[in-house]
């Protein structure tokens, strides 16, 4: 536990360095790393491609996508096409070696995974508020997984998903989205009142419950991953906590969410 909360302290820490004080580039490179760090972890930690050009493909379109969309989507498409064309060049050149299905989860660790990770980075680099804007998406999944756990301990009896995920309750769940909308509405009401924000109260709730609903399943969806490929962890780049999919797991949906809020409503 404590090697938990030091290496949790230093992550937020980091985080703030990253954000508040670093010029843009390093979040940008920051976010580069971590998404081919991910996409390392999806395909070489599940035993997907253990090795060869294939996973350093991967790695590398990982890498070059949160720049890539970050500041112009239409950079995507290049990116795609260079490694489609190198990807299935060297599976025809080594038709032995690769399978259908590891082809399709690369496009998985190289582009899905990343695209999904990368809505933080876009929704601080696109915004003139990105950096007050980019808190709502870790606020609405991390409030929802602490309050599930609090409330999971206390209350916990029935379980919601026990072949994906075993520990988790249907009452921690039910905590974790009450969680997640106390968790907004504090958040507006703080930005409104300290950073000149305009908070639309009914849509952060709305919000807090959406994205507390998609970190739910973005906890889910890599438990799943893990369950089917039989690890524990997808990596130990955080002590106490795994690697970067097991800490960054119900930003995965939670983070493209409120970019498309943020995109179209008043929500902020």
């Amino acid at each position: 536990m404590k090697t938990r909360v030091i290496s949790a302290a230093a992550g937020l820490a980091l985080f703030i360095l990253i954000v508040y004080a670093a010029p843009s580039w390093a979040a940008v490179a920051a976010f580069c790393l971590i998404c081919a760090i991910a996409a390392y972890e999806a395909l070489h930690n599940t035993h997907v491609l253990e090795k060869g050009l294939p996973l350093w493909l991967c790695c590398l379109a990982a890498f070059c996508l949160p720049a890539a969309t970050a500041y112009d989507a239409a950079y995507l498409l290049p990116l795609l096409y260079a490694f489609s064309l190198a990807l299935f060049l060297w599976a025809v050149l080594h038709p032995q070696q690769i399978t259908f299905e590891q082809i399709a989860q690369c496009y998985l660790g190289a582009f899905v995974l990343p695209f999904l990770l990368s809505g933080v980075l876009r929704i601080l680099v696109q915004y003139e508020e990105g950096r007050l804007y980019v808190l709502a998406p870790f606020l609405a999944a991390w409030c929802c997984d602490s309050f599930a756990q609090i409330t999971g301990i206390l209350f916990g009896k029935r379980k919601l998903i026990p072949q994906v995920s075993p520990k988790k309750t249907v009452e921690g769940s039910a905590g974790g989205l009450l969680g997640g909308v106390a968790g907004l509405l504090i958040y507006g009401f703080i930005a409104g009142r300290w950073f000149g924000g305009h908070p639309n109260y009914p849509l952060l709730a709305m919000g807090g419950l959406a994205g507390s609903l998609a970190g739910m399943l973005g906890d889910l969806a890599m438990s799943l991953l893990k369950r089917k490929s039989g690890i524990k962890d997808y990596g130990n780049i955080m002590p106490g906590h795994g690697g970067i999919l097991d800490r960054f797991d119900s930003v995965l949906f939670t983070a493209p969410l409120f970019e498309l809020l943020f995109r179209f409503t008043n929500i902020l």
